[in-house]
């Protein structure tokens, strides 16, 4: 029979003792989901080309938490800049029990139009880029005896735009590669006790959503059922239970965090 000891909840969020490593680890997405994860207790490391900015972040959570947090320069799409990150999380934090793959990139246009580099720079960041992550980051969590990874997709995975809402194939193909490959990871390293989920936000008040249009800001946010924008917290929620013992029998699942945009 389950103990029920009051506080028994709040306690399998907890992530004393463990340690993460978020990719695209600068932003407001990157810095809610890190402080969520250091407000339970786990230690944090943020990784992105400007490392600078990952560090600024971690003194931050550093200060603010009391736990330890780190910031490092790492190119996903360079399988030698991916290795050398998680080999300096492993060293500098202990280990790796978490990896949160949020690096993404974008290119706007009109599929006949969208050069070949558009294209391959999208695939190499968002889907090689997190693949290389995953494998790197498994191998470490198989030799410790398990792990937890989230991918980070988009709710454009589920959708297709007319080209007056949004002109992104090359964006929504790869995060629609994402809920495919998030899936096909979980079966591969289940026996290995390796969750791996993804989460795809809608349309949230910061990154992408950023650099569209006042006009297009505004339709997109018509066909929100909810009638907003979400925020970034709104997101970093559900990463504490898709990377905590609250989740614990869940894998190979992609969790909509979209207000009600995939269905309105």
């Amino acid at each position: 029979m389950a103990d029920f000891t009051p506080g028994f909840t709040a306690a399998q969020f907890r992530l004393d003792g463990k340690r993460a490593l978020i990719t695209g680890g600068r932003g407001a997405l990157a810095e809610a989901m890190a402080a969520t994860l250091a407000d339970l207790g786990c230690a944090v490391a943020l990784a992105s080309r400007k490392g600078e900015d990952c560090e600024a972040i971690a003194a931050r959570l550093s200060e603010r938490f009391g736990v330890p947090a780190i910031g490092l320069s790492c190119n996903i799409a360079d399988e030698a800049s991916v290795e050398q990150a998680i080999a300096a999380v492993v060293d500098r934090l202990g280990g790796l029990d978490i990896l949160v793959n949020n690096a993404g990139a974008s290119w706007w246009g009109l599929p006949q139009d969208i050069p070949l580099k558009g294209w391959q720079k999208v695939m190499d960041v968002n889907v090689t880029g997190t693949f290389l992550a995953c494998r790197h980051a498994a191998r470490h969590m198989i030799a410790q005896g398990g792990g937890a990874i989230v991918n980070i997709a988009s709710v454009g995975a589920f959708l297709s735009y007319t080209p007056d809402a949004g002109q992104v194939v090359p964006y929504t193909t790869s995060k629609a590669a994402i809920v495919h490959l998030t899936s096909n990871l979980a079966a591969q390293w289940a026996a290995s006790g390796i969750r791996v989920n993804a989460i795809a936000p809608g349309s949230i008040e910061t990154g992408m959503t950023e650099t569209l249009d006042a006009a297009t800001q505004e339709k997109t946010r018509a066909g929100i059922l909810m009638g907003r924008f979400g925020l970034p917290g709104e997101v970093a929620g559900t990463l504490a239970l898709l990377a905590s013992g609250a989740g614990s029998f869940i894998t190979g699942q992609t969790f909509l965090v979209d207000g009600g945009q995939s269905i309105a």
